[in-house]
């Protein structure tokens, strides 16, 4: 199994984890030929997330963190998700022992297959909007 391989799978647990523990209702699908990773019952509404997740900065460490949104095994050959294929882009940023997680709707993901991440208080970056955006999957 690959370093990436076993790198998603952590993601996705500590995924899984952190909606338990929002009380939220977690189905893990059976193999991983979808494209999505969980589904997230909201009792009025299903949620299919694609789960991905970093602890390694840029080589230029003021760039923050990068997320590859395709999928495929080698990042030059990444290829974009279908449109449809999953509802909400769960990324993990691991940063000086804390978790940050980013909640972003497919459609505004749209065709990046790279989100440039800034997990610091004072950041003004495109994304930052949806740090710890867990109200667009759960009411706390």
């Amino acid at each position: 199994m690959s370093d990436n391989k076993k790198s998603g799978t952590y993601y996705e647990q500590l995924f899984i984890c952190e909606c338990l523990n929002k009380g939220m209702d977690v189905s893990v699908p059976i193999g991983d030929y979808n494209q999505y990773d969980v589904i997230i019952d909201t009792s009025k509404t299903l949620f299919r997330v694609q789960v991905k997740g970093t602890a390694s900065k840029r080589r230029d460490r003021r760039s923050g963190y990068s997320i590859t949104t395709g999928m495929g095994r080698h990042t030059s050959k990444k290829t974009r998700y279908q449109d449809d294929a999953y509802d909400i882009l769960a990324a993990l940023v691991i940063s000086d022992g804390y978790q940050y997680w980013y909640i972003i709707p497919k459609d505004k993901v749209g065709t990046n297959l790279t989100l440039k991440l800034f997990p610091s208080p004072d950041s003004k970056a495109k994304w930052e909007k949806y740090r710890h955006g867990w109200d667009l999957i759960c009411k706390m």
